[in-house]
């Protein structure tokens, strides 16, 4: 079978193969622009569509969310997610006019931080920011009990970040890419990897709408040839 068969296979299954206007009968409508709805990812227009995978992947892995978690940035999930069983809630902020800081530095550079403390690990939309992304794994590893869980999330088709975090934007990622930064780290058979979205989703995502202005069906249709976020889940 040829790749374009494959591909028509492939989308057809999923329920995404449908009929397509003829050359020059496209309809551009709102779309007809060189300039997104907002450069601020939609927070402007009701919310980032993107979080609408974040925020189901870290409901559907909740019960990891417990113990003493480690989140990078700040806590908004450990707590939201993690409830009553928490017993700390620890974070890791790379600035250090940060007071909400438990620890202080750059992840993949991170010797203070202590062997096998943590339960679990929550790792969103952060290690695109980090240039030796692969030594950030392998301190999560490190610093994960056994049996501790890591929940990653990183962006896959995105615009970039034009306001403070742009000159550190580095990576966009595959579940390619995200199953060999794992399995350096983590043992192959202990992590899960998984994609979000289709062509819909990343237009409307790179436009800047928000998840107010999408219908939840077309975001719940995912096409592995459209990956807006990946999803991880890593066990040591």
């Amino acid at each position: 079978m040829s790749a374009k068969n494959e591909i028509k296979k492939v989308l057809k299954k999923i329920g995404l193969l449908q009929h397509a206007p003829g050359i020059n009968q496209v309809k551009w409508g709102s779309f007809k622009r060189t300039a997104p709805f907002s450069t601020e990812f939609g927070y402007d227009r009701g919310g980032p569509v993107d979080r609408y995978y974040i925020e189901n992947f870290l409901e559907k892995h909740k019960l990891d969310i417990k113990g003493d978690v480690l989140e990078i940035g700040d806590n908004e999930y450990t707590l939201k997610y993690g409830g009553d069983r928490l017993v700390k809630s620890h974070v890791l902020h790379v600035d250090d006019k940060n007071s909400n800081a438990t620890y202080v530095g750059d992840l993949s550079d991170a010797p203070h931080v202590p062997d096998n403390a943590f339960d679990c690990i929550i790792l969103t939309q952060t290690l695109h920011l980090i240039y030796h992304h692969n030594k950030a794994i392998e301190t999560c590893y490190r610093i994960l009990k056994p049996g501790g869980v890591l929940l990653l999330t990183v962006p896959g088709i995105s615009n970039i970040d034009f306001t403070d975090w742009a000159h550190l934007w580095l990576w966009a990622y595959t579940d390619s890419a995200i199953k060999l930064l794992l399995q350096e780290a983590f043992p192959k058979e202990n992590f899960e990897v998984g994609v979000n979205g289709n062509v819909m989703v990343a237009t409307a995502f790179l436009y800047g709408m928000g998840l107010p202005e999408m219908d939840k069906s077309k975001l719940d249709q995912t096409d592995p040839h459209y990956q807006v976020i990946i999803t991880a889940r890593a066990v040591k």
